[in-house]
């Protein structure tokens, strides 16, 4: 694109897709795969990941499936989605990944099936471990069918590790589940950003896709970090409008003000809406129809 070729990008480094060459390695999130790898190859049952939304829990267990050796762990990841996160399709979805051909109708039937494959897959000397992302999404009969995964044992062990990803929404339902609270093994909270770790993630972001770092200044990057709250998601959603609003300007780097006009735009600054208002309004190319203090749409 040609805003991204004005700083010299040969990509968009601000994208929220979850692309592991992104992932940036903050303090946070080091020590958070460090205590959830510690659960899962102690073979623990249920292990609890949340955090607010946008704090990259969704890219971390990507991360933390990909380093789980095929040879040690038979490791699957379902990201749940509203209206297809009930017992049954979960189940059918979990019996498919681990290699059940056809997965029967019937609820028992299938847990049958289920402990099967588990037991052959323990039989092989590897351990099964299931993720859930935005499990919170999951209704009270799928958590459940989650808790009676977490009863199947075979000679005396257990035959799944659960890691369940989310807000604190699912913090909170799996607390006040009185038959999953007591089997919390793990809990981990990761937490957003701080300064420091802000600026570096900002770097890594933009070393990705060949760029210099210097396009987005101290002043732009505390401005990211205030209107992101230290969010990955928001951080990013930020910065590639402010890229945008920079090479408007004809800027060759970002300026704070451009991140307060993309915090503006988005309804996600101080005062929404009018933030932008005691800056002056980047310079309108030949033709534009931008004047002014008018504050866009996204």
């Amino acid at each position: 694109m040609e805003h991204l070729a004005h700083f010299g990008l040969n990509r968009d480094p601000f994208q929220n897709e979850p692309d592991l060459r992104f992932y940036f390695d903050s303090a946070s999130h080091r020590d958070a795969q460090r205590r959830v790898e510690r659960a899962l190859r102690q073979s623990k049952g249920l292990s609890l990941l949340c955090g607010e939304s946008g704090t990259g829990k969704t890219l971390l267990a990507r991360r933390i499936l990909e380093g789980l050796e095929e040879e040690i762990f038979e490791a699957s990841l379902m990201v749940m989605m509203r209206g297809k996160a009930g017992a049954a399709s979960l189940l059918r979805r979990f019996a498919k990944q681990i290699d059940i051909d056809d997965p029967a109708d019937e609820q028992a039937a299938l847990m049958g099936q289920v402990y099967e494959r588990l037991a052959i897959i323990r039989e092989d000397a590897r351990h099964a471990v299931l993720i859930i992302d935005d499990a919170q999404l999951m209704d009270a009969e799928a958590m459940a069918e989650v808790g009676m995964l977490l009863n199947f044992e075979y000679e005396d062990r257990r035959l799944l590790s659960l890691l369940l990803v989310g807000t604190r929404e699912l913090e909170s339902a799996v607390s006040e589940d009185a038959s999953l609270a007591p089997r919390i093994e793990v809990r981990v909270r990761l937490q957003p950003l701080d300064a420091e770790n802000a600026a570096a993630y900002l770097v890594h972001r933009i070393g990705v896709v060949g760029g210099n770092a210097r396009i987005v200044p101290p002043d732009a990057a505390d401005a990211l970090l205030k209107f992101g709250r230290g969010r990955p998601r928001l951080i990013n959603t930020l910065a590639d409008n402010a890229l945008f609003e920079a090479y408007l300007a004809s800027r060759p780097t970002l300026a704070a003000m451009d991140v307060e006009r993309a915090a503006a735009d988005l309804g996600v600054g101080g005062d929404p809406g009018s933030t932008f208002g005691n800056h002056p309004a980047p310079a309108a190319e030949p033709g534009s129809e931008r004047q002014g203090d008018a504050v866009a749409g996204p």
